[in-house]
């Protein structure tokens, strides 16, 4: 895989790994981050995660394998969707990371995606992510 291209952000959250994690596994929580995507899975390492939604009128999937999850440290998968119009292929799946890291005043959260093929893409993940920081942040501290 071409893993030249990566996005990877952090921001510090006031609130414990405990509620940051909630956020990120709560489907209900997570569809305020991922602008009104379903995510479905049953957070098992090998099993399947699902986002469904509508974005500018096209109804999109997304999806990927649960590579990794350890409660309150990490949280991986892998990463596939209809709108980027790439082949369902392993080699156009990218891989989406987040780590907690609890700090003096909370839980630094760093999300990381590889495998992203053009610095186009990238500065587009670059932007989605901050708002996506942004958001859990606003989410779990208010």
């Amino acid at each position: 895989m071409n893993r030249k291209h990566v996005s990877k952000l952090s921001i510090d959250i006031e609130a414990s790994a405990t509620q940051v994690w909630e956020a990120l596994v709560n489907p209900d929580i997570s569809k305020r981050y991922f602008y009104g995507a379903d995510v479905k899975s049953d957070w098992k390492e090998g099993s399947s995660i699902t986002f469904e939604g509508e974005y500018n009128g096209h109804k999109y999937l997304e999806k990927g394998i649960i590579m990794n999850y350890k409660p309150y440290f990490q949280l991986q998968y892998s990463h596939w969707s209809n709108l980027e119009g790439v082949a369902d292929i392993p080699e156009n799946y990218r891989t989406w990371t987040f780590d907690l890291v609890e700090t003096e005043n909370g839980t630094q959260l760093t999300i990381t995606e590889d495998n992203i093929p053009t610095e186009k893409q990238q500065l587009r993940s670059d932007e989605f992510w901050t708002n996506v920081l942004l958001t859990i942040k606003n989410l779990v501290e208010n």
